[in-house]
């Protein structure tokens, strides 16, 4: 991992916003310089409510595994940054990997999107991190996802962690079918899996294609097994994991994807073109 090659005009620019309010601590700052680099360094791409939130909350009780955070989601840079006594994204990407180091092992997870806003040039993340080993989190029905996305963005609630049964109930009372918003958000599901494939492509990256639906057949620990034999890492210590998130749909989610698989079919019918060769290659792709 090289990071001293990030050193574009564009890229400078548009992160320098995030660091522009970050008090030095030298305390802090000389505790994380001391911490070592990491021997293993991974990303996980992925699109939301794709199950990554999960996937984070079962790599990080391992220990072993890293956190896998959305280190470059831009709604909370500012605050790693902070965390991480960072004066630019060449120290920020440095520190975070030593800060975040956990028995040599350092991740994170990112959306297409999110690596646009972040780095306006792609290579500049990719000279740093296409040789590291990557994940691509996808979810297979992607209606059933933009159905989420919408949820998700309508009531505010994300996660099971954030909420109770009460106030789930309550906010579920104003989810109502709008097949304007649910086909926005599958444009952006859609418009992340474009990014990505793309970049698989121009920077030669093979990532270990998962989904939603493949996770939710398998425990936590054969999860982290899996995760960690991509990753080259011996066999892992037990864990005992106890998870926050769980799934968050409704029958009104499949009650609204069914009705808008009647109302967009021919649209459908294009994007499951379009995402059918993903598809293959995920069904194809070795244990």
């Amino acid at each position: 991992m090289s990071i001293s090659t990030l050193n574009s005009p564009d890229s400078k620019n548009a992160a320098s916003v995030y660091f522009e309010k970050v008090a030095h601590n030298q305390t802090r700052a000389n505790q994380i310089a001391m911490r070592p680099m990491p021997d293993h360094t991974y990303v996980v791409y992925f699109t939301p409510r794709s199950g990554s939130s999960r996937l984070t909350e079962i790599l990080s009780q391992t220990k072993n595994l890293g956190e896998a955070t959305e280190a470059f989601n831009p709604n909370f840079l500012p605050e790693i940054a902070q965390a991480v006594q960072a004066k630019d994204m060449q120290s920020y990407i440095e520190n975070l990997s030593r800060w975040l180091n956990r028995n040599g092992v350092f991740g994170f997870e990112i959306t297409g999107h999110q690596l646009n806003k972040i780095f306006p040039q792609p290579t500049d993340f990719f000279d740093i991190f296409a040789c590291a080993k990557s994940y691509w989190l996808i979810r297979e029905d992607i209606v059933a996802q933009a159905v989420s996305l919408a949820k998700m963005v309508t009531l505010h609630i994300g996660h099971t962690a954030q909420s109770n049964p009460g106030q789930r109930a309550e906010a579920e009372k104003s989810f109502i079918y709008e097949p304007k918003k649910i086909k926005r958000w599958l444009n952006h599901i859609l418009a992340a899996e474009r990014l990505s494939e793309a970049w698989f492509a121009r920077f030669e990256i093979s990532p270990k294609r998962m989904s939603y639906e493949k996770m939710i057949q398998m425990s936590a620990g054969e999860i982290a097994d899996d995760f960690a034999k991509h990753l080259g890492l011996p066999d892992l210590p037990e864990t005992r994991f106890s998870l926050q998130h769980q799934k968050l749909g409704t029958s009104k989610n499949q009650e609204f994807s069914d009705q808008f698989r009647i109302d967009e079919g021919e649209f459908l019918k294009k994007v499951a073109a379009e995402r059918q060769p993903m598809l293959n290659a995920l069904n194809s792709a070795p244990p």
